[in-house]
């Protein structure tokens, strides 16, 4: 769920920098496609935490280097560190797997 949350905040402003950009090609359609899709994939995961008795209170960076959760889950509240440059090799895992998934869904019909 915090890998996807980031992943689809971080392509959408890397889309918006390159629209600033002049380029030969728009690539905009695309990070937009992949922001989409991991946004939907932080909700259903959030949906099914939700289900499970969980609740996100917070999330911020405590530094360039370590990034907070707070959570309340089945009415006792957790704290997960995570460390920033861990979570950006997660995001980028799965967007390279993007296009890969993408098509999946696309020939199972889930698009």
């Amino acid at each position: 769920m915090i890998i996807f949350g980031m992943l689809f905040k971080a392509v959408a402003l890397d889309a918006k920098a390159i629209n600033h950009n002049e380029l030969k090609l728009s690539y905009v359609p695309i990070l937009e496609s992949v922001s989409a899709a991991a946004e939907r994939k932080h909700h259903q995961y959030r949906q099914q935490f939700s289900r499970m008795g969980g609740k996100v209170r917070s999330q911020r960076t405590q530094d360039s280097f370590l990034y907070s959760v707070l959570v309340t889950f089945r009415g006792e509240q957790h704290e997960a560190i995570y460390n920033v440059e861990v979570l950006k090799a997660e995001c980028q895992v799965r967007l390279n797997k993007f296009p890969e998934g993408f098509l999946d869904e696309k020939r199972n019909g889930r698009t």
